[in-house]
C-alpha cells in the first residue's frame, strides 16, 4: 500500500474513534435549565421529554437531567422512588392529583449532596406518600443548600418522617400538608437557617423535631395539631425562633429544654392550653406562657384566652376550639371520622353542628362518621352551642374527595373560522371540554402540517402553512386526555403577500451503503417547502431514475454512484441536492479477506479489523464519559 493510502487509513481510524465516542456524548445532551415533561398517560409514545411527547416515568427524565433542569410531572400516580444528586426542580401539575408513591418501601424522594458539594433541590405541587421501613422518610434532604419544599402533601411514612432535613441550610418548607407520619412531620438534624412556614402539620407522633445543634431556624405560622406525643420536640438545639404557630390538641404542645425564642416582633404563638385572660383586648395574653421542658417562655401568647371577667355581664358565647378529621384527602365512599371540641367559660357545651359547603348539614353530634360526601373540595364548618342556647363562631377545615374511577373528559370544537382562510390571515380556534367528575386542566390543538399550535381553549393564529390541515383537539382532566376531535382547515396561498415563491429544501439523506443486487431504500422525506407539498425525483447515477420522496433501488454493479435528488413544489419550483451510494460485491462474489475500498483506496482486511477494534474502543470511551457527566 502506498504512503498516501496509509495516511488516509490512519486518519479514518482516528475519525471513527472520535465519532464513536461522541455518539455517547451527544446523545441526550442539552443546555442547563431545560424543562423535561413526564406524563404516565403517554402509553404509546414516542417519549423524548418534550411537552408533546413526555416521558412516562420520572425515572426516565432523571436519566437525562443535568444540573439546573426542571421536571414537570403531569397528574397521575407514579409508583417510583426518586434519588437526586444534582441541582433539580420537580414540579407537579396539581398536588391533589400528582402522586409519587413509594409503595411502602424505602425513601420516596432522597436528595443528597456531599460536604463541599451541596445541591439545590425544589419540590412543589406534589403528593409524596408511602415511605416504608425503619428510618425511611417521604422526603429526605442531606447537604442541600437553598432548596425548597412547598405546596405539597406529604403523608404516610410508615416507620419514619414526613420530611427529614440533615446538614442543610437555607431550605424553605412552606405551605405543605404533612400528616400521618410515624415518627415526625418535620425533622431537622444539624441544620441551620431554614424556614418552616405556613404548613399544616398534624397526626404525627411529633409535629416538628429539632435535634443535634440545629440553630437559627425560623418556625412561623404553622398549624401544629393532633400530634400524639409532642407538637414540637427540641433536643440540643438553640437560637431558633418560633412565632404565630397554632398549637391545638397535641398530647403535649412543646418540649424545649434548650434556649430558644418563642416570639417575633411582639407576637408569640397560639396555645390551646393557655389558661389566662386578655383583659385589655389587645390580642396578647396578660401573662406569659411557660413553654414545657425548661425555662423558656412565650411572652406574647396569642388567642385561646379566657373571657374577661366583667361584673354583671350576660352570657358569654362558647368557643369552637378544634376540629379533628381522620383523613382530609380521600377517594369517594371512604369512611371519614369527625370530632370537635368546644369550651364555655360560664357554662357548658350543649350542642354541636357540622356542615359542608357542598352537602349542607352533616351532623349534630360531637363525633360521627360519614362515607357519602360528594366528589370535590369541601369546606367543613363546625360550631358549638352552650347551655344558654348561644352558638360559637364556626371553625373550618378542608376535605378533598376524589372519584374512585376517573371518567375521561370530552372535547368539542366550537369554531375554526374563517375556513378556508388566506395565508397570513388570522384564524380563530375555539373549543371546550366537559368532565362529569372533575375539571378541565389542559388543552391541546395540533395541526398535521404545523404540529402543536395551541394549548388554551381559544386562540388566534395567523402564521399557518398553506395547504390542507387536519386539526386535532384534546382536553385533559386531572389524570387523562380525551379522545381527539378532528376537523379540517384549508389555508390558501396568498400570492400578493408573497409574490415570489420560495424554493423548496431538498434533503436526500445518505450516503447509502449496499451490495450488488440488494434493495436499497432512499429517503428524502425530510425535505420540505414553506408553502405546500412536494414531489421527488431521483437519478441514481447508473442511468436509471425514479419518482417519489421515498423510494427503493437496486444496483447491478459495484462502485460509488453520485445520486441526484430533485424536489418540486406545487408551483413548479425545484431544488436539487446530491448524495452518494457506495455499492460493494456480495459475499459470494468477492474474497472476504481481500478488504474493503472507499474512493478507490483499498483497505486490506487486517486494517479493516483494526478499524473495528478502534470503533469499539471509541464507544467504550464515550460511554465512560457519559456516565461521568451524570
Amino acid at each position: 500500500m502506498s504512503q498516501k493510502k496509509s495516511s488516509i487509513v490512519f486518519i479514518m481510524s482516528l475519525l471513527m474513534v472520535g465519532a464513536a465516542g461522541n455518539l455517547f456524548l451527544i446523545d441526550g445532551a442539552h443546555a442547563s435549565g431545560m424543562t423535561l415533561y413526564v406524563d404516565d398517560s403517554n402509553i404509546a409514545g414516542p417519549w423524548n421529554g418534550t411537552q408533546d411527547h413526555p416521558y412516562r416515568t420520572i425515572h426516565d427524565a432523571m436519566t437525562v437531567a443535568i444540573d439546573g433542569d426542571s421536571i414537570f410531572v403531569y397528574s397521575g400516580t407514579y409508583a417510583e422512588k426518586i434519588d437526586i444528586t444534582l441541582d433539580l426542580t420537580i414540579q407537579g401539575e396539581n398536588k391533589d392529583t400528582t402522586y409519587i408513591d413509594g409503595g411502602g418501601s424505602g425513601h420516596v424522594i432522597n436528595a443528597h449532596g456531599t460536604f463541599g458539594g451541596e445541591i439545590q433541590v425544589i419540590l412543589k405541587y406534589l403528593t409524596i406518600r408511602n415511605a416504608g421501613g425503619s428510618g425511611f422518610d417521604c422526603v429526605t434532604f442531606s447537604y442541600v443548600t437553598g432548596g425548597e419544599i412547598s405546596n405539597n402533601k406529604i403523608l404516610n411514612s410508615q416507620e419514619g418522617e414526613g420530611i427529614s432535613i440533615d446538614h442543610c441550610q437555607g431550605v424553605t418548607i412552606r405551605g405543605n400538608t404533612i400528616t400521618n407520619n410515624k415518627v415526625a412531620g418535620v425533622s431537622l438534624t444539624a441544620s441551620g437557617q431554614n424556614i418552616i412556614d405556613q404548613n399544616m402539620i398534624s397526626s404525627n407522633q411529633k409535629g416538628i423535631h429539632l435535634a443535634s445543634f440545629s440553630a437559627n431556624n425560623q418556625i412561623t405560622s404553622n398549624t401544629i395539631r393532633d400530634n400524639t406525643v409532642y407538637g414540637i420536640y427540641i433536643v440540643q438545639s438553640s437560637s431558633n425562633v418560633f412565632s404565630r404557630n397554632d398549637f391545638t390538641q397535641n398530647n403535649l404542645n412543646a418540649q424545649d429544654p434548650s434556649s430558644n425564642t418563642w416570639s417575633l416582633d411582639g407576637q408569640g404563638n397560639y396555645w390551646d392550653d393557655y389558661d389566662n385572660y386578655d383583659n385589655n383586648s389587645d390580642g396578647i395574653g396578660d401573662t406569659p406562657y411557660l413553654v414545657p421542658g425548661g425555662s423558656n417562655v412565650d411572652a406574647y401568647p396569642l388567642g385561646y384566652f379566657k373571657q374577661p371577667e366583667i361584673p354583671g355581664e350576660q352570657n358569654q358565647p362558647p368557643v369552637a376550639v378544634s376540629i379533628s378529621i381522620s383523613n382530609t384527602s380521600v377517594l369517594q365512599y371512604t369512611t371519614i371520622t369527625f370530632s370537635g371540641e368546644g369550651i364555655d367559660t360560664d357554662g357548658y357545651i350543649d350542642g354541636y353542628q357540622w356542615r359542608s359547603s357542598l352537602d349542607g348539614i352533616l351532623s349534630y353530634q360531637q363525633t360521627f362518621s360519614n362515607s357519602t360526601l360528594s366528589i370535590g373540595t369541601h369546606t367543613i364548618y363546625f360550631k358549638v352551642m352552650d347551655n344558654d342556647g348561644a352558638w360559637s363562631s364556626e371553625k373550618t377545615a378542608t376535605i378533598t374527595v376524589d372519584s374512585t374511577v376517573n371518567q375521561a373528559p370530552i372535547a368539542s370544537i366550537d369554531e375554526i373560522t374563517p375556513n378556508p382562510a388566506i395565508q397570513g390571515e388570522s384564524v380563530i380556534f375555539r373549543g371546550h371540554g366537559t368532565d362529569d367528575d372533575g375539571v378541565i386542566t389542559a388543552y391541546k390543538w395540533t395541526s398535521s402540517k404545523d404540529g402543536t399550535i395551541g394549548t388554551t381553549s381559544s386562540f388566534i393564529r395567523s402564521n399557518l402553512s398553506s395547504g390542507t390541515h387536519t386539526i386535532y383537539f384534546q382536553v385533559k382532566d386531572a389524570t387523562e386526555w380525551s379522545t381527539q376531535i378532528v376537523s379540517s382547515l384549508t389555508i390558501q396561498r396568498n400570492a400578493s403577500a408573497s409574490p415570489e415563491n420560495q424554493a423548496p429544501h431538498a434533503y436526500p439523506g445518505g450516503p447509502y451503503l449496499g451490495k450488488v443486487n440488494q434493495v436499497i431504500s432512499f429517503n428524502g422525506s425530510l425535505s420540505y417547502d414553506d408553502n405546500g407539498s412536494l414531489v421527488g425525483f431521483w437519478s441514481f447515477g447508473d442511468n436509471t431514475t425514479g419518482n417519489g420522496l421515498a423510494i427503493t433501488h437496486t444496483y447491478t454493479a459495484p462502485g460509488t454512484y453520485t445520486v441526484i435528488f430533485t424536489v418540486t413544489d406545487e408551483e413548479g419550483v425545484s431544488s436539487t441536492a446530491t448524495t452518494s451510494a457506495i455499492i460493494t460485491q456480495t459475499g459470494s462474489q468477492s474474497n472476504p479477506l481481500e478488504g474493503f475500498s472507499i474512493a478507490d483506496f483499498e483497505i486490506p482486511f487486517p486494517l479493516l479489523m483494526a478499524l473495528v477494534v478502534l470503533l469499539i474502543v471509541g464507544i467504550i470511551i464515550g460511554f465512560i464519559f457519559k456516565i461521568k457527566q451524570r
